[in-house]
C-alpha cells in the first residue's frame, strides 16, 4: 500500500553556466530558452510556490520550480565544476 504523500521522482544530471531559472527549467523540460522566457513573462512560472517574473532568478538547492503545463521539479545538489560551470541534481516529480 503507498501513500499519498510518497511521490515518484526521476533524478537527472547537467551541466549548465549559470544557476538562472530560464536555464535549469529548460534543461529538465526540454523546452528552449526562449520558450521559457514566454511562460515566465505569461506568469506561468514559479519558484517556492512564488510567481517569477525574471529569468535571471538564481536557484539555490533545495528550491522546487513548477511551470505550468510541464511539471514540477526540485533542485538537488549543486557542484562547480573544473570550468567554472555547476553540475547541478534535477529531481522532477512524475
Amino acid at each position: 500500500m503507498t501513500s499519498c504523500w510518497l511521490r515518484r521522482t526521476q533524478s537527472f544530471k547537467t551541466v549548465e553556466a549559470s544557476l538562472r531559472v530560464d536555464a535549469l527549467a529548460s534543461a529538465r523540460f526540454k523546452i528552449s530558452r526562449s520558450k521559457l522566457v514566454n511562460l515566465t513573462s505569461n506568469g506561468d512560472v514559479r519558484v517556492n510556490w512564488t510567481t517569477v517574473t525574471k529569468n535571471g532568478t538564481t536557484l539555490k538547492t533545495g528550491d522546487i520550480v513548477s511551470v505550468s503545463g510541464k511539471g514540477r521539479l526540485k533542485i538537488g545538489e549543486i557542484n562547480s565544476t573544473k570550468k567554472g560551470k555547476f553540475s547541478v541534481e534535477l529531481i522532477r516529480y512524475l
